[in-house]
């Protein structure tokens, strides 16, 4: 008889199923802002408000101010005085322009806290950081946009 080598058996193959990536827990939606404000709730609009009215309030006395110092001022002699006087009413309207720009931007912040949408980029539409509205309250832009703003104006 023949004897035959018994050969181990082989073994079976595991099927190894591999473990699902862990996924990243995204954060918690954190609660919309009262009223749409990307800039904070109700109480910081609120704060931002009064800082505008107050903003408003000086811009107009100044410029009040210098209405009336334009007004009073003499007729001068000669010509390098009117010279004088001319660029210093020249420096006057700039500066008016500049308090008029100021008191617009004013006033779109307060119309946009009155329909629930201060704090919103007027190009990309995304949210204002909080720190900028603090800081400037009048602020239209996100800083991204503002600096791209500055930077074509610039050209």
């Amino acid at each position: 008889m023949k004897t035959s080598k018994s050969r181990p058996a082989k073994k079976a193959a595991k099927t190894v199923k591999k473990a699902a990536p862990a996924k990243a827990k995204k954060p918690a939606k954190k609660a919309a802002p009262d009223k749409g404000q990307a800039g904070g709730g109700r109480k910081e609009a609120e704060q931002i408000k009064k800082k505008l009215l107050v903003q408003r309030e000086t811009i107009s006395r100044t410029v009040e101010a210098k209405k009336n110092l334009d007004l009073n001022e003499p007729e001068v002699g000669d010509s390098i005085d009117q010279a004088t006087q001319s660029l210093d009413k020249e420096i006057l309207f700039e500066l008016s322009d500049n308090e008029r720009l100021m008191l617009e931007d004013i006033e779109a912040a307060l119309r946009k806290i009155d329909h629930g949408i201060y704090g919103v980029c007027e190009q990309c539409q995304k949210p204002i950081a909080p720190k900028r509205l603090n800081a400037l309250p009048s602020a239209r832009y996100c800083l991204t946009c503002q600096a791209g703003a500055e930077k074509r104006r610039s050209y």
